[in-house]
């Protein structure tokens, strides 16, 4: 559903990307592992349409989209729960929820995402009309998710979403993570939680200033223990 291929990319003359080489198949849970400074949003900018790669190719569903606009990128079936959440503070959580309905003109659709939201995080519905800014990480974490889900996408891009949230909370996310794949979205998951990514992936990319150093790209035990294996050498190097 989504490739890069041989993706390199620079911010001015400084490379942040070298040769990336990703590959999520259709109805996956793909994870993009790496420590702080790896170049895991930058890979997420640059599937957005928000960085131009300045070598290699992104195609969606073999649609080359590396020179589109980032309005048709997400026209086109991709959303993003960012880094930080990033919901709108001072708008109500249905509202922050519209705002990701934004480009669906069908409103019995649109009332039906909502509710969808609200069966999947019941809190939410419980807190629709209070200002996103006065929950808590986790519940604004939700929100984020749910806002994302709001376009029907094919796929989502879950940037950190277990970022600064109690154990608990991490649990309860990544459940619904399993439930929404499951419903049918492929998921691309960008983490630094990597052991607790890679009991849902199915397949895995480890990103290492701004390279892929090691990748597990069948879903069996033998696999991934390699891949973890990998993961744990490199977990306690910092990226630059």
């Amino acid at each position: 559903m989504l490739k890069l291929v041989n993706v390199s990319t620079f911010y001015g003359s400084v490379p942040v990307l070298r040769n990336v080489n990703i590959h999520v198949p259709k109805g996956s849970i793909t994870c993009l592992l790496g420590a702080n400074g790896a170049g895991k949003t930058t890979t997420i900018n640059t599937i957005l349409g928000f960085v131009r790669p300045t070598a290699g190719e992104v195609f969606f569903k073999d649609n080359f989209i590396a020179h589109a606009s980032t309005e048709d990128i997400i026209r086109m079936g991709i959303a993003v729960s960012p880094e930080g959440r990033r919901v709108f503070p001072k708008m109500t959580v249905e509202e922050n929820l519209l705002v990701g309905a934004a480009t669906d003109k069908d409103k019995a659709r649109v009332k039906r995402n909502i509710e969808r939201a609200y069966t999947m995080f019941p809190r939410l519905g419980e807190r629709r009309n209070q200002n996103a800014g006065t929950m808590s990480g986790g519940e604004q974490q939700m929100l984020a998710v749910s806002r994302a889900l709001m376009s029907n996408p094919e796929i989502i891009l879950l940037d950190e979403p277990s970022l600064g949230l109690a154990p608990l909370v991490v649990n309860y996310i990544f459940d619904t993570i399993k439930a929404i794949n499951e419903g049918g979205t492929t998921i691309l998951l960008i983490e630094q939680n990597g052991f607790k990514a890679l009991q849902l992936a199915d397949r895995a990319y480890l990103l290492q200033k701004g390279e892929i150093v090691a990748e597990c790209t069948e879903n069996t035990e033998e696999a991934k223990d390699k891949f973890k294996e990998i993961y744990m050498a490199n977990h306690t190097k910092k990226d630059e």
